[in-house]
């Protein structure tokens, strides 16, 4: 039994109900070898196998298929549905494809994918669909971008059912509650920033709106995560909720660190699109508009790059380190700079969601997630009230945690170290008798001995206490210990 008959005008085409009796044309149309090779299942269509997807999924109601007419004279020419529809996240599979070749370059395709796509959204119900093209389908790509459709990643080596292998682009529309506008959700973990916060929040207000002048419709949403700070930077939190309901608050019962507390706020995003950045005002919510534009134009995710940085020495040399140590460690490439300012498609934020594990490292978990990451260049400003919450401590874990979360390089580099040790105490033991053979008034060294005793003594603690530090966050981990405890919740409305 097929859904009820439905009938959707456009410009050029209508969209009608597929019918039992389409079923011949659908099979001819999917069997001509242009439509096929734009599929990843090539096998041979059949009336059978046709009437089986009826069945299955029309019937169902897993799947709704229209099939596209001209408007003058009703002639079918292609189909347009909607698959594996999931009732629960209000998300489905979108598809096309023109069987007529006479049909090609007039932009059915895409008044076709207007049309439904609106009918996803406003009588489906739909709030997300998603599609997959073959990266060399130039005219289909073009298509779906003029329907509003945006790349999220690359899906490498797709097997088709004939055995080639090729690349895929998924591809994703969202729907908004009220308007069209793109969602940008701004996450900024807090720790000492009374004084700054409102400056922040204000500068943020002032850059959406800047852009909206410049014709770039975004709405925004700013998360402020307090990581337990000792002075009142969640009443100042508190504040900023009530006079913008855009502004969502949330308060972690003990402080968890700058890493869970982005964590935290990835929890409560509802953007297409996730701006992070710091609570001090140096990185500057102004020109937030370069980093979107360069999500625009393809990145998954955006790092702002400092040409002149505005930290201490010291902040400078930890940076430094950390770099170094997401390179050599994460295999971070070398000409990709990584900072606390970065902007992060959906999509990206969804998979680090997934690590549930006590020891998140947002930058690692980015690094896992996606290679299509980019710089832009933006100002650093200077610190213009208190000082950084980084110590020296806090620095050291931030690296341990990097490292020890992500990479198994420093368990490999503790054996090449104990083989160099071996192999030195083996050649220096041999050393040491044939000197003695070659000169028998030799004394025999109890400084030497001893320096021998307390090198490879010193060499073992460093490794055990490496292979401990391993165990320890396994044991940890295993234990369910929480990224992060959320005491109170601000101006929370998610569905």
């Amino acid at each position: 039994m097929l859904t009820r008959k439905r009938r959707i005008e456009g410009s050029q085409i209508v969209l009608r109900t597929m019918e039992y009796e389409d079923t011949d044309r659908i099979v001819e149309w999917r069997n001509r070898e242009r439509v096929k090779k734009r599929f990843i299942y090539r096998e041979p269509f059949t009336v059978e196998g046709h009437r089986g997807w009826i069945k299955t999924m029309i019937d169902t109601g897993k799947a709704v298929q229209f099939i596209i007419c001209e408007k003058e004279g009703m002639r079918p020419v292609g189909s347009v549905y909607f698959r594996d529809i999931d009732g629960e996240k209000k998300e489905a599979e979108y598809g096309i494809f023109l069987g007529e070749d006479d049909a090609l370059g007039k932009g059915y395709g895409t008044e076709a994918a207007g049309l439904a796509v609106e009918y996803a959204f406003s009588v489906m119900g739909l709030k997300r669909l998603i599609l997959r093209v073959f990266t060399d389908n130039d005219a289909a790509v073009r298509s779906y971008r003029r329907a509003g459709f945006t790349e999220e990643r690359v899906l490498k080596d797709v097997e088709c059912s004939d055995g080639e292998r090729k690349d895929m682009l998924l591809m994703s529309l969202y729907c908004s509650a009220e308007n069209k506008n793109k969602l940008i959700s701004f996450v900024i973990p807090c720790y000492r920033s009374e004084l700054t916060l409102p400056k922040v929040t204000e500068e943020i207000g002032e850059t959406m709106e800047a852009l909206r002048e410049q014709g770039r419709e975004y709405d925004y949403e700013i998360i402020l995560v307090n990581d337990c700070s000792p002075d009142d930077t969640f009443s100042v939190i508190r504040k900023l909720c009530q006079q913008d309901r855009r502004v969502k608050g949330v308060n972690l019962a003990r402080n968890f660190g700058q890493h869970a507390a982005l964590m935290a706020g990835f929890h409560q995003v509802k953007g297409d699109v996730v701006i992070c950045l710091d609570d001090d005002g140096q990185t500057p919510a102004a020109e937030a508009g370069k980093l979107l534009e360069e999500i625009e134009k393809g990145s998954d995710v955006v790092y702002a790059k400092y040409e002149h940085k505005k930290h201490s020495l010291f902040r400078n040399f930890g940076s430094w380190v950390n770099e170094e140590m997401a390179h050599i460690m994460l295999g971070k490439p070398k000409d990709l700079y990584v900072s606390s300012y970065f902007a992060a498609k959906r999509f990206v934020v969804e998979e680090i969601k997934r690590y549930t594990n006590a020891y998140p490292y947002v930058i690692g978990l980015v690094l896992r997630t996606t290679k299509r990451i980019s710089n832009v260049t933006v100002c650093h400003r200077e610190r213009e009230i208190g000082t950084s919450g980084y110590t020296f401590g806090k620095l050291i874990g931030l690296w341990f945690n990097g490292f020890t979360a992500f990479s198994v390089k420093p368990l490999r580099l503790a054996t090449a170290l104990g083989a160099v040790c071996s192999v030195g105490g083996f050649l220096y033991g041999i050393y040491t008798v044939v000197k003695r053979l070659v000169n028998p008034n030799v004394p025999m060294g109890f400084s030497s001995l001893m320096a021998a005793v307390v090198f490879m003594g010193g060499m073992m603690m460093v490794m055990l206490g490496l292979v401990g530090e391993y165990v320890g966050r396994m044991y940890i981990s295993m234990n369910n210990s929480p990224q992060y405890v959320i005491r109170e919740t601000i101006n929370d409305e998610m569905e």
